[in-house]
C-alpha cells in the first residue's frame, strides 16, 4: 500500500487569534503587577510553599516544578515531604508525571540542543546526565511523558516520532511508529504511569488526519479515524480515556472515547481555546487567568472556572474558581495551579476515584498569598485647571496585596466619550502595594485632537487577584477640567479652531495646537463639518452670540438673508441647524464679528456698506433675535477690502478692529468700549497677499488676542504682543491649514 503524505504541519493545529473585548468602552488589561514575597494570609491546608507569580509546569510522586512569570525564567524543584526546594540551571525545564525532569540550553524545548536528565525520585538525585541531541542525529524535544522523553525528527521530507529511556546513562531511542507510513507530529502527554502520549498523524493515500495513542510500556494503542468534516486539535489522554478538541461543520466540541472503544462521545463546546485535560473518566477545561508581558487579553468576567465533566453522564462540577496553568501527575492525576477564596491559592491535586464519582481536590502546597484583594485608599485630584497644553492628571491606588491585574477607564460625562488607549498604571518603586495611574490630558479618542475637552470626568480603576480568584474591586472618582474658553473653540478643548470652505463647499474645522516650546501654533485633526456651504457669500465666527457656551457662525446667502449657526461644543456635530435672522444684509460687503466693542460682556457684529459706511449691530445674547438694532459708526470705510474684528489687542476696555487698506496696509482701530474706535493707527505693510484675516483670540495661551493670516492653502501665525504700537510679534508659518486648498478661512 502507497502512503500520501499530505502538508502535515497544517494539521498539527488550529491557530486561533484572540481579540480584545470592546464592551461599553472598556479598557484593556493594562498592567500585571509582580507578585510579593511577604506571607500576608495563611490559607488552610497545605504547608508546602508554591512560588509567587510562578506556574507549574511538572509534578512527580515525590515532588513539583514550577516556572516563574518573567523574562528570565527561575526553575525550581519543591519536594511535598518538607517543602525544601532546588533551583535548575538552564533556559527551559519540562516534567511528565514523574521524577525525572529535562532541563535544555535554549527557551524553548524544541530549540534546545543540550539537555540534562534530573532523577528527583529520591533525595540524593545525583549529577545529572548531559546529552547533546545534535550529535545522538539532530533530535528534537517535543516533551516528556512520565519517564520517556518525546522525540521527532525530519526525515525524507516527512515528521518522524521517537520515544526515549535512559538506560544505563545513555538514551536509547526507539521509533514511536514503524516504517514510513506514519507522518505525525508532537504528542499530547497524558496519562503517565508508564507514560502515554497522542499523537496526531496523516495515514493512508489520501493522508487522512488520525490521533493515535501509544502506550510507551505496551506500544501502540487504537487509532481513531476523524469524520470527513472533522478537523481536530489539542489532546489528551488517560488510563481509560481519549478526548481532544475537534471542530465540525455544526460547531465546536470536544470528542471523547474510552480508549480501546470506537463509540464516540460528543460534548459541544465553543470555548475552543481553553486547554483540555482528562482525569480518569473527566475532563478537565477552563481559561487560564494569568495575565503576562504577552497576553493582555483577559478581563475577570471573562476568566472561566475550572471545571470537571463526566464523560459517562455529562455531569459537570467547578474544581476551583481559577486557574493559571496544570500538568498530568502520578496515578492519573492532575496538579493545577489555582484557588478558590475559600481554601486559597497554591497548587491543587486532582485525582481520579475507583468508583469514577467526582475526583477529589486538594490543596498540596500553597502560596500564602491573601485571596481576595481589598482596596485600603485612593487619591486624586477633584479640579484640574488647564491651559491651552494638555495637563497631566495623576491618581494613586493602596491595595493590600501586590500580584494584582489593573485595567484603568476613563470617560468624558458630557459626550459620554470612553479612552482608547489603556489608562497608563505602574507599581511604585519602595511602595508595592500603592498603585498609580495618570492620564496625560491629551484627547481620549487621541493625541491628534490636541488637549482633551473641558467637563467632568469620571475614572474607574478596576482591580483583580493576578490569578482571577476572589472577586473584582472597584475604584472610581470624579474631576473637572476647566480650560479657557475663546471665540475660536468649537470643541472645547480650550484650543482655536479656524473654519475653512473648499471649492466643493464643504466646510472643515482645522484644529489646531502649541507647539512643543508653545511659542507657535500647529495643526491638529481636521474634522469635516458638512457639504453645502457654497450658497453663501459671506461666512463669519460670531463667538457666543446666541447664549451657549460654544461659539456660534452667521452665514448670508446671495439674496441677502442672515443666518445663524449655533455651536455645540460636540465635535462629532460642531453647528446645529441654521435659523433665520433676517434680510437685507445684501446691503454690506464686509463683515465682521466675534468682539464686544460696546464692553457689554458680549459679541457684537460690524459689517461697511457700499457707500463706505461702518455699522455696529450689538449682540443681545439670545438666539432668536441675535443683534440689536444697527448703529452708524462713522463713513470713510470704502478705502478698505478687508475688517477683521480681533478682540482687545492692547489692553483696552473693548474689542478691537483691524482694516487692510487696498495698498495691502493694516490699520488698527482701538475700541473705546462704547461702541466707537479711535483714529487708526498704521500696523504695517505687505498684508495684501493673505486672502483672509482672522482674529483667534488667545491661541498661545498668553493672555493677549492673536491673528492667523491665510492664503487660502497656507496660514501664518502672528502672536498679540499687547502693544498696540506694535500689536504683533514677527509672523510665523504654520502647519493648520496645510497644502489644502480653501476659498474661505474665517
Amino acid at each position: 500500500m502507497t502512503f500520501v503524505r499530505t502538508n502535515g504541519r497544517r494539521l498539527a493545529a488550529v491557530a486561533v487569534a484572540v481579540a480584545l473585548a470592546a464592551t461599553g468602552g472598556t479598557l484593556p488589561a493594562v498592567a500585571a503587577v509582580p507578585g510579593a514575597t511577604a506571607q500576608e494570609q495563611e490559607p488552610p491546608g497545605a504547608s508546602v510553599p508554591f512560588p509567587l507569580a510562578a506556574d507549574v509546569i511538572g509534578a512527580g510522586p515525590s515532588g513539583f516544578l514550577t516556572k516563574t512569570r518573567s523574562s528570565t525564567p527561575e526553575f525550581r524543584w519543591t519536594r511535598y515531604e518538607d517543602g525544601s526546594s532546588v533551583v535548575l540551571p538552564g533556559a527551559y525545564a519540562v516534567g511528565g508525571g514523574a521524577d525525572l525532569l529535562i532541563t535544555g540550553d535554549r527557551s524553548t524545548g524544541y530549540a534546545s540542543r543540550k539537555l540534562k536528565v534530573h532523577d528527583f525520585s529520591t533525595p540524593a538525585s545525583g549529577t545529572p546526565l548531559e546529552f547533546d541531541l545534535d550529535s545522538l542525529g539532530g533530535y528534537t524535544l517535543v516533551g516528556l511523558a512520565g519517564r520517556t522523553l518525546l522525540l521527532s525528527r525530519v526525515e525524507g521530507g516527512a515528521l518522524r516520532q521517537y520515544s526515549a529511556t535512559v538506560e544505563a546513562g545513555a538514551l536509547k531511542i526507539t521509533p514511536v511508529f514503524r516504517g514510513p507510513d506514519y507522518d505525525c507530529y508532537e504528542g499530547e502527554a497524558g496519562w503517565t504511569d508508564a507514560g502515554s502520549a497522542l499523537y496526531q498523524c496523516a495515514i493512508g493515500p489520501d493522508g487522512t488526519v488520525t490521533r493515535v495513542v501509544v502506550d510507551f510500556a505496551t506500544g501502540t494503542g487504537p487509532m481513531y479515524v476523524p469524520r470527513e468534516d472533522d478537523y481536530g486539535w489539542a489532546g489528551t489522554v488517560s488510563a481509560t480515556h481519549v478526548a481532544w478538541r475537534q471542530s465540525r461543520r455544526t460547531g465546536e466540541g470536544i470528542v471523547a472515547h474510552e480508549r480501546g472503544e470506537s463509540a464516540e462521545r460528543w460534548f459541544p463546546d465553543v470555548n475552543y481555546t481553553d486547554p483540555l485535560y482528562l482525569v480518569g473518566g473527566w475532563m478537565a477545561s477552563g481559561q487560564p487567568s494569568h495575565i503576562d508581558s504577552t497576553s493582555f487579553n483577559r478581563f475577570p468576567e471573562q476568566v472561566r472556572p475550572f471545571t470537571l465533566q463526566s464523560i459517562a453522564t455529562g455531569e459537570k462540577s467547578v474544581a476551583l474558581t481559577a486557574f493559571s496553568s496544570a500538568v498530568a501527575g502520578p496515578d492519573g492525576t492532575l496538579l493545577v495551579r489555582g484557588g478558590t477564596p475559600e481554601r486559597g491559592e497554591g497548587l491543587y491535586r486532582i485525582a481520579p476515584r475507583a468508583d469514577g464519582g467526582r475526583p477529589t481536590v486538594e490543596l498540596v502546597a500553597a502560596t500564602g498569598q491573601a485571596t481576595v484583594v481589598t482596596i485600603t485608599g485612593s487619591a486624586a485630584p477633584t479640579d484640574v485647571m488647564g491651559g491651552l497644553l494638555a495637563r497631566e492628571v495623576k491618581g494613586t491606588l493602596d491595595v493590600s496585596r501586590r500580584d494584582v491585574v489593573v485595567w484603568g477607564e476613563l470617560k468624558h460625562l458630557g459626550s459620554g466619550q470612553y479612552m482608547q488607549s489603556a489608562l497608563p498604571t505602574r507599581v511604585v518603586p519602595g511602595q508595592p502595594h500603592r498603585i498609580t495611574w495618570r492620564w496625560d490630558g491629551q484627547d481620549l479618542l487621541s493625541p491628534v485632537f490636541g488637549p482633551a475637552r473641558s467637563g467632568a470626568y469620571e475614572w474607574r480603576i478596576r482591580v483583580s487577584p493576578d490569578d482571577g480568584i476572589g472577586p473584582e474591586q472597584v475604584a472610581t472618582g470624579r474631576f473637572t477640567l476647566t480650560r479657557p474658553s475663546g471665540g475660536h473653540d468649537y470643541d472645547d478643548n480650550g484650543t482655536a479652531d479656524l473654519l475653512a470652505r473648499g471649492a466643493d463647499g464643504a466646510l472643515w474645522s482645522l484644529g489646531t495646537r502649541l507647539t512643543a516650546s508653545g511659542g507657535s501654533l500647529t495643526d491638529a485633526a481636521s474634522t469635516w463639518v458638512g457639504g453645502g456651504w457654497q450658497v453663501y457669500d459671506r461666512l463669519e465666527s460670531t463667538g457666543n452670540i446666541a447664549g451657549t457656551s460654544a461659539p456660534d457662525v452667521v452665514a448670508r446667502d446671495r439674496s441677502g438673508v442672515l443666518w445663524l449657526y449655533q455651536g455645540t461644543g460636540e465635535r462629532s456635530r460642531l453647528l446645529s441647524g441654521r435659523s433665520r435672522i433676517g434680510g437685507g444684509w445684501q446691503v454690506y460687503d464686509r463683515i465682521a464679528a466675534g468682539g464686544d466693542v460696546t464692553g457689554d460682556g458680549r459679541p457684537d457684529l460690524l459689517a461697511t456698506d457700499k457707500s463706505g459706511v461702518l455699522w455696529l449691530h450689538p449682540g443681545t445674547g439670545r438666539a432668536t433675535a441675535p443683534f440689536a438694532p444697527r448703529k452708524r459708526i462713522g463713513a470713510g470705510w470704502g478705502i478698505y477690502n478687508e475688517i477683521t474684528a480681533t478682540g482687545n489687542l492692547a489692553g483696552g476696555p473693548a474689542g478691537d478692529l483691524l482694516a487692510r487698506d487696498k495698498a495691502g496696509v493694516l490699520w488698527l482701530y482701538l475700541g473705546k468700549g462704547d461702541g466707537t474706535f479711535a483714529a487708526g493707527t498704521r500696523v504695517g505693510a505687505g498684508w495684501g497677499g493673505f486672502t483672509d484675516l482672522v482674529g483667534v483670540g488667545d491661541a498661545n495661551g498668553d493672555g493677549r488676542a492673536d491673528l492667523i493670516a491665510s492664503t487660502g492653502h497656507g496660514a501664518t501665525f502672528y502672536a498679540g504682543t499687547g502693544n498696540w504700537k506694535a500689536p504683533f510679534k514677527p509672523g510665523a508659518s504654520t502647519s493648520v491649514i496645510g497644502s489644502t486648498w480653501f476659498n474661505l478661512v474665517f
